[in-house]
């Protein structure tokens, strides 16, 4: 049997991240990983292209672009990828940040919806339209290729009204709610918790800490509630972003600082966090200040810690006190002892795991306590490519089925 190819690309907006990976009887095999950074950016910064061979770790390209745009970057993987492995490419696989209320499940790209992913654009302006630009590219170069959208929002379609529902009037109501992002990550560290776990349809509240953050209510399996919202701005005290405030803030910096929407807008989303707090978005180099005893940096990792103890209490509540376990992932979720230290309960943790199998490790201090503390290695690119699988999958069904084309 011929062996195909799956390619995985994560548009965003200074940079196109990618994986490759070999489809094969035994499962999903990573082959190549890179990433092209300096896209839409200052001239001061070449735009480039680097990537890894995934099972030797060696780069096999380091090269510079011809211009700093995704198009050209999508140009650039693609001739590696035919030049890399013989095997053809049957399906690429796209993060898309936001599906709106229309799509809660991964599905397959003809030019309808394309038009629907581009009329979402407004949602999420920094990723969206890198997204639609990657898979306009990606048809060009790939015209006999699958082309599959997952969703980060997909996987919160199952939260409440109650719970996604602000409380503003009539139709305002319905335009403006709760979304919430991560989802792709959210699903994936689930999945491997409840392997982990032996068990099925778990309640849990897992936290994607990273430079953007979020937490995640889950209950038998299914988002309820997430802390993130209309955008990614919601929430945690972030990298550059603010998180949660009071919604008069902004109208205050208008009237009575001058400033005007774009410049809220870069504040919030730019300027703020960690950024604002301790003058540096750098989680790393925030956590070797705090263990100094900067003064700033100990006010901000106290603001994110004590936030992230308020969705655990709250949605530890919400579940009735039947939690399963606590995931810890992203970036700082899984390499920040200091700061997991900081959200867990005194005597709830472990410094050295107590069973690590895979991408998983436990940290609770007492292997029958409830909840378990898990950390857990997200893989968003693997969790994208097992998606558009399972969609070109059930399409395919479909179609032999009904003899028409399908959405999964």
């Amino acid at each position: 049997m011929t062996r195909k190819s799956l390619l995985v690309l994560n548009a965003g907006s200074s940079s196109l991240k990618f994986s490759l990976f070999s489809a094969r009887p035994d499962g999903l095999v990573p082959t190549a990983t890179g990433v092209a950074s300096g896209l839409t950016v200052s001239r001061d910064v070449k735009p480039g292209l680097k990537i890894k061979c995934s099972d030797t770790e060696e780069v096999v390209c380091h090269q510079n672009l011809i211009s700093p745009t995704h198009e050209a970057a999508l140009s650039a993987v693609a001739k590696f990828t035919k030049s890399f492995t013989r095997d053809p490419v049957e399906c690429v696989g796209h993060r898309v940040v936001h599906g709106g209320s229309q799509f809660t499940k991964p599905c397959l790209v003809d030019s309808t919806t394309l038009r629907s992913l581009s009329s979402l654009s407004s949602l999420a302006p920094l990723h969206n339209p890198h997204n639609v630009a990657g898979i306009r590219a990606a048809k060009d170069h790939f015209p006999t290729a699958h082309q599959v959208a997952v969703f980060d929002t997909a996987f919160h379609s199952t939260i409440p009204d109650y719970a996604h529902t602000y409380p503003l009037p009539g139709e305002l109501a319905v335009k403006y709610r709760r979304y919430g992002f991560h989802g792709t990550s959210h699903k994936y560290v689930l999945g491997q918790a409840a392997k982990f776990l032996q068990k099925d349809n778990l309640n849990a509240i897992s936290f994607h800490l990273g430079n953007g953050c979020s937490v995640c209510c889950i209950k038998d399996g299914k988002s309820i509630d997430t802390s993130m919202g209309f955008t990614p701005l919601a929430g945690l005290p972030m990298g550059t972003r603010s998180g949660d405030l009071d919604p008069s803030i902004p109208l205050k910096l208008i009237q009575e600082e001058g400033m005007s929407v774009s410049q809220v807008d870069d504040l919030l989303q730019n300027k703020s966090g960690l950024f604002g707090i301790a003058g540096v978005s750098d989680s790393l180099t925030v956590e070797k200040a705090y263990k100094r005893g900067d003064p700033r940096a100990v006010l901000a990792m106290n603001m994110v810690a004590y936030s992230a103890k308020k969705f655990l209490g709250s949605y530890t509540e919400i579940l009735e006190g039947k939690v399963d376990c606590v995931i810890f992932t992203g970036g700082i979720g899984e390499n920040s002892g200091l700061l997991r230290k900081l959200v867990c309960r005194e005597g709830t943790l472990t410094t050295l795991p107590r069973l690590s199998v895979g991408g998983v490790r436990d940290i609770s201090r007492d292997h029958n306590q409830s909840p378990r503390i898990l950390v857990v290695n997200t893989d968003e690119e693997r969790a994208i490519a097992e998606e558009s699988l399972r969609c070109i999958g059930t399409a395919a069904a479909t179609i032999g089925e009904s003899g028409a084309s399908a959405r999964c």
